[in-house]
Parts: structure tokens; C-alpha cells; sequence
């Protein structure tokens, strides 16, 4: 109804203007414009229709082929991604590698170098160009190949050394002599044949000539002939080590002063401590059958037998008790006063030179001490003229502060036992003759 109206209103607008239209032909103009307008959509929607699968088919087609671009951006950058990590990772590796082509061309280097400085006479010379150490490369790597040729040089030195070698040089005797001659080489081992000198050849650390040690048999090798030569695996450490060590005199040497006082100590403290013991030997201890005899003697009034019996034993208390066997006949009292004046007399006797022993082993070690001072301030006036890095200057300086305190202790602990076992043995003596004494006196009390 409302289309209707709309139709017939739009057919008087499209009128002209002052034209006379009736309602019914307006109605049936409306009509006929509104089927030719449904019979257009109609034709319209069948011709989407028509249309739409293949569009629609083609839509799909498009959608499928972006996402399979889409896809392929994704794999183009992840396999970028993972070419820029496999390259950086190949460029970690590759200055590893540089790092150590570098490292093993310095190595090479300082091989080549060192055989050149230490090559113990008679050895033969590295052929290695002088130029390929010099040169510094910018590649590592090709430094590398450059001083590749010192492996091989080294292993043909190798067997020319363990087939054996001679060269001209000089060397020095056990005197100091220079001497002009021809080394022989073998392995680790050289020997040495000029003038009136041959024997086998040691290397000392400082000296700028090698030692010759004399040794028969050595001119019988450089004429091609057999020897029997002596054989040092050491390579000479064991003859150094020898000559070091020494013997007690040659340590009564290196202690210098300081020594001679402690080994008067030493035979002071020897000589008084053996003649303590020999004194100490000759007691013979008397038991309390003694004592028992000497007062049944004095019971029967036979004083000359009590003295005899008194005076028999060989111990300090025979004396005490021949003392106290004369005076029997005052009162208890004196006896027994009697009996402690001869024990501070027996203790002064069995005691005496054991102060002196004791005196040896408190001052051994001061001594010790002293000379230890000594030697290391002479050992620091040393380094300070010669500095610290040659050691043999200071070599005196330092046995002497080692050796004396050695020697300091080896007089005061024996010197302190002998005087710890000395005393003993006296107070041992001294506390005999007491009982004894009072064994009498009590007896004296009783009567």
C-alpha cells in the first residue's frame, strides 16, 4: 500500500508540469515501472548468481596463494635467522682458531729459540732460516705453516744428537783452565777432548763455559774405539748434591766462627758429664741392713766396728754416717743436726759441675742464634751490593745462619739431657744418704 502511494506520487512528480493525469493511468505507469524494475533486479540477482562460484572459487584461490606467501616470508626469515647465528657461530670458531694458530706459531718460536740458547756443547744446530722466526705474519695461520718447518728441523736434530755429534769449542777445567778441544755429544750426554784433558762435560748454572770432569777412556771415544764410560742419569745433580753435602768437617767450615765456641761447649759439656757418670758409677747404694749392723755395733760398745762398718760402702753416705757414728754418744738432737750439715755437703758434692752442664746447654743455642744474626746480616749486605738474583754470593751468609743454630741445638739437647738424668741421679744420691741418716738418728731416739 505504502509502495503504491510512493509509485503514484513519483508519477505525478514526472508529470509535466499543468499535464491532466488520472489517477488510474498514474496507478498503471507505476505499475508497468515497477515490473520493469523487478524483471531488472531478477536479471541482476541471476546474473550474482551466475557469478558468485567463480568468484567465491577464486576468492579461495587468492586466500590460499597468500597464505602460502605468507608461509614462505616465514621460512625466508627463520633460515635467515639461523644463517646469521651459523655465521656468527663460525666466526667464534674462527677466532678460537686464529687464537690458536697464533699460540702455536709463538710456541714454535720460542722452541726454536731455546734450543738455540741452551745447546750444551757437541749438540747440533736447529736448521731453521733465521728470517721465518723474525718474520711476524699478519695471518696467524700462515705463521703457523711458516714455522712448521722447526718440528721437522727438531726431529732431525733429535736423531742427529741420539746417533751422536762432535763439534768444536772450549771448555774449563776442574783448575779453571780454558781449554780448546772437540765435545762429543750423545743424547743427554757430552764429553769433552783437548790438550792433556778429556773426560765427561757438566753444565753449571752462571758459568759461560762448560766443566770438564776427568775420566779415562774418553780419547778412545773421538778415535771411533770403544770405552766403558761412567753413566750419570742425574745429568750431574748427584755430583753437585755430593759436593753441597759434605761431611761434618766441611759443615764445621761453612758455619765459620761462630762454630768453634759451641763445640768448646760441646766437649766441655762431653768431658764433665762423663766424669759425673764414671763418679756416679763407682756408688754402690747401701741398704737398711747397713745401718742395722752399724747400731748393733754401737749397742755393744764396739765403736771401732761401727766406724769400720760405717766407712766400708763406697757412697756418700758412709762419710755422713762415720760423721754421725762419732757422735752417737751426744744427745738425738745433735746427731740429727750433725745428720743435715753433712747432707748440704753431700749435695754440694754430688751437684758439683752439673751447673756447668747446664750453663753448655742454655748458652749452645744463643750461640746458635748469634751466628744465625750474623750470617743474615751479612747475607743482606750481600743482596744489597750483588742483589737477589744470583744466590751463590749469598750462599756463605746463609749456611752460616742455618749451620750454627744447627750445631747450637745439637750441643744443647744432648747437654740438656745429660744434666736432666745427672740431677736426677743426684737428688737420687742425696735423698739415699737422708734416709739412712735418719734411720740412724731415729734409732738414737728410741734408745
Amino acid at each position: 500500500m505504502k509502495l503504491g502511494k510512493t509509485l503514484m506520487f513519483a508519477a505525478l512528480l514526472a508529470s509535466p508540469v499543468g499535464a491532466q493525469v488520472s489517477v488510474p493511468q498514474a496507478l498503471e505507469t507505476a505499475r508497468k515501472d515497477l515490473s520493469a524494475a523487478l524483471e531488472k533486479l531478477e536479471s541482476v540477482r541471476s546474473e550474482i548468481t551466475k557469478e558468485k562460484p567463480a568468484m567465491s572459487k577464486e576468492f579461495e584461490e587468492v586466500e590460499q596463494e597468500l597464505g602460502e606467501k605468507r608461509r614462505l616470508v616465514r621460512i625466508a626469515r627463520t633460515a635467515v635467522e639461523d644463517r646469521e647465528q651459523a655465521m656468527r657461530q663460525l666466526e667464534r670458531e674462527r677466532a678460537v682458531r686464529s687464537q690458536d694458530a697464533g699460540y702455536l706459531a709463538g710456541l714454535l718460536k720460542d722452541h726454536a729459540l731455546k734450543i738455540g740458547t741452551l745447546a750444551g756443547p757437541g749438540e747440533p744446530a736447529l736448521a731453521v732460516d733465521e728470517e721465518t722466526l723474525a718474520r711476524e705474519a699478519d695471518d696467524p695461520s700462515q705463521a703457523l705453516g711458516e714455522r712448521l718447518e722447526v718440528v721437522d728441523a727438531s726431529l732431525e736434530r733429535l736423531e742427529k744428537l741420539m746417533g751422536g755429534s762432535i763439534a768444536e769449542g772450549e771448555a774449563s777445567t776442574e783448575d779453571g783452565e780454558v781449554v780448546k778441544g772437540q765435545f762429543a755429544a750423545a743424547g743427554p750426554l757430552a764429553w769433552f777432548e783437548g790438550g792433556n784433558v778429556s773426560g765427561a762435560v757438566v753444565g753449571e748454572r752462571g758459568e759461560s763455559l762448560p766443566k770438564v770432569l776427568g775420566e779415562a777412556g774418553v780419547g778412545d771415544l773421538f778415535k771411533g774405539g770403544e770405552a766403558e764410560l761412567g753413566l750419570d742419569v742425574t745429568g750431574g745433580k748427584a755430583r753437585a748434591l755430593d759436593e753441597v753435602g759434605g761431611g761434618p768437617i766441611d759443615l764445621v767450615k761453612k758455619g765459620g766462627l761462630w762454630v768453634w765456641p759451641i763445640l768448646l761447649l760441646a766437649v766441655i759439656s762431653l768431658v764433665l758429664g762423663i766424669l759425673k757418670v764414671i763418679r756416679f758409677a763407682g756408688y754402690r747404694e747401701p741398704g737398711d741392713a747397713w745401718v742395722t749392723a752399724i747400731l748393733a755395733a754401737l749397742r755393744t760398745g764396739d765403736r771401732d766396728k761401727a766406724a769400720e762398718l760405717a766407712a766400708k760402702p763406697a757412697h756418700p753416705a758412709a762419710g755422713v754416717m762415720r760423721k754421725l757414728v762419732e757422735l752417737s754418744g751426744n744427745t738425738a738432737d745433735v746427731v740429727e743436726e750433725t745428720l743435715y750439715e753433712q747432707l748440704m755437703s753431700v749435695q754440694d758434692k754430688v751437684s758439683s759441675l752439673l751447673p756447668v752442664i747446664a750453663v753448655t746447654a742454655a748458652t749452645a743455642p744463643l750461640l746458635g742464634l748469634l751466628g744465625t744474626v750474623s750470617g743474615m746480616i751479612r747475607t743482606f749486605n750481600l743482596i744489597t751490593v750483588f742483589g737477589s738474583g744470583d744466590p751463590k754470593p749469598l750462599a756463605g751468609g746463609i749456611s752460616e745462619a742455618l749451620i750454627t743454630t744447627l750445631f747450637g741445638l745439637i750441643v744443647a739437647i744432648p747437654a740438656l739431657i745429660l744434666h736432666a738424668f745427672l740431677s736426677r741421679r743426684s737428688q737420687g744420691i742425696v735423698q739415699t744418704t737422708e734416709r739412712l741418716g735418719l734411720s740412724f738418728v731415729n734409732a738414737q731416739r728410741s734408745k
